[in-house]
């Protein structure tokens, strides 16, 4: 049997129209008579006003597909054969991408012939064509026109679309398309019709943080959002990847920039710079206070105080500087270890040599600008103790697992060994210890601010961050990175003063 079946291909050609208006914005200029009694001398003034003006251009975009039919002209009983290789191409000025989609168009998914009587039923989703075991079944393959390899082949609805490519930009990337069928000696034959519609469709303006915030009704601060704002929500409605905003932390009004990243969480892109101090208690108001049962680490002992009528819980710093050095031996003789201190490094500046170097640090901007061109500063944050990391002024009770509190703002937390929070951040960017520094870059920002024992060591040499998990009764983890090196979970004595940067819970 010698059997040609003909795919006839329904082209969706979307092409969105230029439209283009501008705003003018007319200012009216009120001048107000000023008498004055005493005037000696007159300065000329300078009145300079700014006009808006905005336009809207509209993206275009179109579908070429060369050849129009998918043909198989040799499918022989028993066996299996796959058709000509059709190529479909975008051309678009989408700013933020599309997306091609596939669907058969019609009653079912099957290809019928021209008596109506015998079909070609659609595969299960991703056999292969050597699998196609059962007789007169049919199924679909493609693959980008740059890459060797074909996707398995699968069988199109025609209810929900098969999306073939998505893309986060303008740039076209076209693919090639292809069925395979395998038909029994039984099979009448003759032509086996069916019809695939492809769809693309340009992308809107994705949702940032500060769209996000709105849509959730939240109310700014002296024209910012606050940090004790963000939600689960909000986060999860953020498209925009890398995009940035910043925010204000309530209990101090310092500013903040955070971000979705590629793990699909949102982070700070700033270390913590909040300073402790026992004579200003921390509250679940504001902060991530969330153990009202006072147990454990969390008990009056360890700083907490529980006001039932409000519902709401307050933790004391015990300590708000540097502890002085732990002594030889264990439990350390002045407590270092348990008792929370936190150490402001202020300036910090740097000569960065490039990715495989050091950086050198200087005392000020202009002692660096003296030697090099290439100058920065670090956004070193606080140092802080494992103990003040978790809101604990004795963390005698826990020596594994991860601790609830944290000095991270309401609704944010600190990095989880479990969850492998660091780990993760690290694959979602494709950095390993080879590329360990691309850490320090946009839009992650992680700095090599080295740690505080008494005095800061190795800046510009070591990044290295709290994590919320406990080891043993006297080291907690840490992220450390620095020229070809990655450690996500790597533990350290707790008495050591290191920065940390939150995320969204």
């Amino acid at each position: 049997m010698r059997c040609k079946k003909n795919i006839i291909l329904n082209l969706q050609n979307i092409t969105s129209h230029f439209t283009g208006n501008a705003k003018i914005i007319t200012l009216s200029l009120v001048i107000i008579m000023l008498s004055f009694a005493n005037i000696i001398n007159t300065s000329a003034l300078n009145y300079q006003s700014n006009v808006g003006i905005d336009f809207t251009f509209n993206p275009t975009l179109s579908i070429n597909i060369s050849p129009s039919d998918l043909v198989i002209d040799n499918l022989a009983p028993g066996t299996t054969s796959d058709s000509n290789t059709i190529n479909v191409s975008i051309a678009t000025n989408a700013a933020y991408g599309y997306t091609l989609s596939a669907i058969m168009n019609g009653n079912n998914n099957n290809l019928t012939h021209a008596n109506g009587t015998n079909v070609f039923s659609s595969i299960a989703t991703d056999s292969s064509l050597s699998n196609l075991v059962t007789d007169n079944t049919w199924g679909y393959s493609y693959k980008l026109s740059n890459d060797t390899n074909w996707n398995n082949y699968s069988g199109l609805s025609t209810e929900t679309s098969k999306t073939l490519v998505d893309s986060n930009d303008q740039t076209a990337i076209p693919i090639d398309f292809k069925i395979g069928a395998k038909a029994a000696s039984t099979q009448a034959s003759g032509t086996y019709n069916g019809t695939i519609n492809f769809t693309a469709v340009t992308k809107p303006t994705p949702i940032t943080l500060a769209d996000a915030y709105a849509s959730e009704g939240k109310t700014m601060i002296n024209g910012f959002y606050t940090i004790q704002d963000m939600t689960s929500t909000i986060c999860s409605k953020v498209e925009a990847i890398g995009a940035q905003l910043q925010v204000l932390d309530k209990r101090d009004n310092k500013l903040y920039w955070i971000a979705k990243l590629a793990d699909n969480h949102c982070w700070m892109t700033q270390n913590l710079d909040l300073d402790l101090s026992h004579d200003k208690p921390l509250t679940s108001e504001d902060t991530d206070l969330n153990d009202s049962s006072l147990t454990g680490i969390y008990s009056i002992n360890a700083g907490y105080s529980y006001d039932a009528a409000n519902n709401r819980i307050s933790w004391t710093p015990a300590n708000d500087t540097m502890a002085s050095l732990p002594s030889s031996g264990f439990p350390y003789n002045n407590n270092a270890n348990f008792v929370p201190y936190s150490y402001n490094p202020g300036d910090i500046y740097y000569y960065s040599s490039g990715d495989t170097g050091n950086d050198t640090k200087y005392t000020s901007l202009r002692e660096c600008q003296e030697e090099k061109t290439n100058c920065g500063h670090y956004n070193a944050g606080n140092y802080y103790n494992w103990s003040a990391v978790v809101a604990s002024n004795d963390t005698t009770e826990i020596s594994s697992g991860d601790a609830s509190n944290s000095i991270c703002s309401k609704n944010w937390r600190l990095p989880s060994s479990a969850m492998s929070d660091f780990s993760n951040l690290a694959v979602a960017y494709d950095i390993d210890a080879y590329n360990s520094l691309n850490l320090r870059n946009i839009p992650i920002y992680l700095a090599r601010t080295g740690y505080y024992v008494g005095s800061i060591y190795n800046p510009g040499v070591w990044g290295s961050y709290w994590n919320s998990t406990a080891y043993k009764v006297d080291k907690a983890g840490r992220l450390i990175f620095m020229n070809n090196s990655l450690l996500p979970i790597y533990p350290i004595t707790r008495y050591t003063g290191m920065p940390i940067r939150c995320l969204a819970k």
